[in-house]
C-alpha cells in the first residue's frame, strides 16, 4: 500500500471512530450489570449522548424514550417496578446498544460518610475472620464510589458487586453487617451504595450554597475562600500542589527506611483538596442524583470533633439532611451516633453526641443509632462493626418499614428536683429500664456552682433517680457527657440510652466556626 493510500486509510478510519464516539450513548456510572433497583418506586436512569439523539431504555416490560437534549444529556423514568430476584438485562439503545445484565429489584441504601462507613471488611479480618467463608448472598449486591477530589480527576468507574466470600473483603465492613440483617430480615435483594471517604468533614458533603446561607456555617467557606485567594492565581497553587507531592514522595522514602521524618506533609487547601467546603457533594454525592433508595444510613462526625467543633456540628447535620432529601426525595434518614473513644480534650465527643441528636429531633424519620457499647477507648476506628450494622438494620425495620419492633433505648425526656434526688424521665422506647451489670454508671451531678460531680443513680420503675451525699441542692445531672465512658443504662431489650444532660449550660466547642 502507497504512503498516500495508507494515510488516506488510517484518515478515514479515525473519522469514522470519532463520529462513532460522538454519537455514543452513554448512561451514569452507577448504572452497571449486577445492580440492585428500588422496588416499589420510580426508577430514574440518565446519561449522556449526541445532541437531538433518541434513547430508548428498556427494563422489565417496559420501554421508555427520551431525546438528548442541547446539553448533551438525557434521562427516563420507569414506573415502580415489583422486587424480583429473578436476573433480568436492562437495554439502553441510540447510535449504540449497553446491555445490563443479571439485573435485580429490591431494597437499595446509600451507606454515606467518613472512614468508620468506608472501612472494608479486610481491615478487620482478625475480629470476623470466620464471617469471610459464610459471606455467600449472591443477592446481596455493593457499588462502591470511588474517591473523585475535583471534577476532572477521573478515576476507574465502579461497577455493582455480588457478595461471595471471595469479594466480601471489598465491601464496607458496617454496610455489609447492615446488608445482610437486613436481607435475612426481608427477604428480599439488597443494594448498598457506598458514598465515603475518609477524613471528611460534614461541610464537605453539602452544597456551597446552603453553607453560605447561615452565620454558623459560612464562616467554613470564608476561611477556604481566603486561603485559596491567598496564592493569587491558580498557577501558583498547582505549583504548591507540585511541591507537596515532591515532598510527600521524600517523606515516604524515609518512612519506608525506618527513619521518622515528622508528620505527614499537608497538601495545600484548595479546589483540588478533598476536604474543600461543598467538593465532595458535587464531585462524588451529586453524581448519583437522582437514583432510587429507600434510605440513608450515614457515619460521620470524627473530623468535626477533632476540630473541636462539635456544637456546630448540629447546624451542619441538620443542612446536610436537608439537602440530601431535596436531591434524593423524602428518605429515612439513620445516624449512627459517634461512639465511645478518647479524645484531645473530656467531652468534644460527648458534644457532637448531642448535635447528633438535636439535628435528628428536627426531622421526621431520621433517627440516632446509639451505638456507645461498640466503641475502643484507643481506637477512632474501633473494630466491632457487626454490631453497628444489626443496629442500624434493625432501625431501618422500625423506621423506615414499619414493622412493630423494638429498635431504640430509652431517650431522656424530662426531670424535676425532689429535695436532694433529680428524678430523670424516660420515653422507655422498649420495655423496662436496665442497668448493665447491676448498677447505673457514668451519671453526675451539680448544684449551683455548675461543677459537676459523680452521683448515686438508681431506677426506680420508668424513671432514674439521681443524687449525691453533699448535693442538696442540685440543679442538673448529665449521663455518659465523656468521650469515653461505660454504657450502663439499657432497656431489657438491650438497647442503650443515648448520653444527654438537664441544662442548658454553654458547651466548650460552642462558639466555635
Amino acid at each position: 500500500m502507497s504512503p498516500k493510500l495508507l494515510l488516506l486509510t488510517v484518515s478515514v478510519v479515525f473519522l469514522l471512530l470519532a463520529a462513532s464516539a460522538a454519537l455514543a450513548v452513554d448512561v451514569a456510572n452507577v448504572f452497571t450489570s449486577n445492580m440492585v433497583l428500588q422496588q416499589g418506586k420510580e426508577i430514574s436512569v440518565w446519561g449522556t449522548g449526541e445532541s437531538g439523539e433518541r434513547v430508548t431504555v428498556s427494563f422489565g416490560g417496559q420501554t421508555k424514550e427520551a431525546n438528548v437534549d442541547s446539553d448533551g444529556k438525557w434521562a427516563v423514568r420507569l414506573d415502580p417496578l415489583a422486587g424480583s430476584r429473578e436476573p433480568r438485562t436492562m437495554m439502553i439503545a441510540g447510535a449504540n446498544r449497553i446491555e445490563l445484565q443479571n439485573v435485580l429489584v429490591g431494597e437499595v441504601w446509600l451507606a454515606a460518610g467518613q472512614s468508620n462507613m468506608g472501612a472494608k471488611m479486610v481491615a478487620f479480618r482478625d475480629v470476623y475472620g470466620d464471617e469471610f467463608p459464610k459471606a455467600d448472598y449472591p443477592l446481596v449486591r455493593f457499588y462502591t464510589m470511588p474517591h473523585v477530589a475535583w471534577e476532572g480527576d477521573e478515576k476507574q468507574p465502579a461497577a455493582w458487586t455480588a457478595c461471595t466470600p471471595e469479594t466480601v473483603e471489598t465491601f464496607s465492613a458496617v454496610s455489609y453487617f447492615f446488608a445482610r440483617a437486613l436481607h435475612r430480615a426481608r427477604e428480599a435483594p439488597v443494594g448498598i451504595v457506598v458514598c465515603a471517604w475518609g477524613g471528611t468533614f460534614a461541610e464537605n458533603w453539602i452544597n456551597r450554597e446552603a453553607l453560605l446561607a447561615s452565620p454558623e456555617t459560612a464562616p467554613i467557606v470564608h476561611r477556604f475562600d481566603e486561603t485559596w485567594q491567598a496564592y493569587g492565581d491558580h498557577a501558583t497553587y498547582l505549583q504548591r500542589l507540585a511541591a507537596h507531592r515532591d515532598e510527600l514522595a521524600v517523606w515516604k522514602k524515609q518512612r519506608q527506611a525506618g527513619e521518622r521524618p515528622g508528620p505527614r506533609p499537608r497538601e495545600p487547601m484548595g479546589p483540588r483538596h478533598f476536604q474543600r467546603p461543598a467538593g465532595l457533594y458535587q464531585t462524588m454525592f451529586r453524581t448519583i442524583v437522582p437514583f432510587a433508595f429507600r434510605g440513608i444510613i450515614f457515619y460521620q462526625g470524627e473530623s468535626n470533633a477533632v476540630a473541636l467543633r462539635s456544637y456546630q456540628y448540629r447546624n451542619l447535620l441538620t443542612k446536610l439532611v436537608d439537602r440530601w432529601r431535596k436531591d434524593l426525595g423524602d428518605l429515612p434518614f439513620l445516624v449512627v451516633q459517634i461512639p465511645v473513644v478518647r479524645g484531645q480534650h473530656e467531652d468534644e465527643y460527648a458534644e457532637l453526641r448531642e448535635s447528633q441528636c438535636v439535628a435528628c429531633q428536627q426531622h421526621d424519620r431520621c433517627e440516632l443509632a446509639v451505638v456507645p457499647e461498640y466503641g475502643e477507648y484507643d481506637k477512632l476506628h474501633p473494630r466491632y462493626k457487626e454490631g453497628v450494622g444489626q443496629r442500624l438494620a434493625t432501625l431501618a425495620r422500625g423506621v423506615a418499614y414499619g414493622e412493630d419492633i423494638v429498635c431504640q433505648g430509652p431517650r431522656y425526656r424530662s426531670f424535676h428536683v425532689d429535695g436532694r434526688n433529680v428524678i430523670l424521665q424516660f420515653d422507655t422506647m422498649g420495655g423496662e429500664l436496665v442497668a448493665r451489670n447491676g448498677r447505673l454508671t457514668d451519671f453526675t451531678i451539680c448544684d449551683q456552682s455548675k461543677k459537676f460531680v459523680p452521683a448515686e443513680a438508681v431506677i426506680k420503675g420508668s424513671t432514674v433517680v439521681v443524687r449525691r451525699a453533699g448535693i442538696d441542692e442540685p440543679v442538673a445531672v448529665r449521663y455518659g457527657w465523656k468521650n469515653f465512658f461505660e454504657p450502663s443504662l439499657f432497656n431489657e431489650e438491650g438497647f442503650s440510652a443515648s448520653p444527654f444532660r438537664t441544662d442548658q449550660f454553654r458547651l466548650n466547642t460552642e462558639g466555635n466556626r
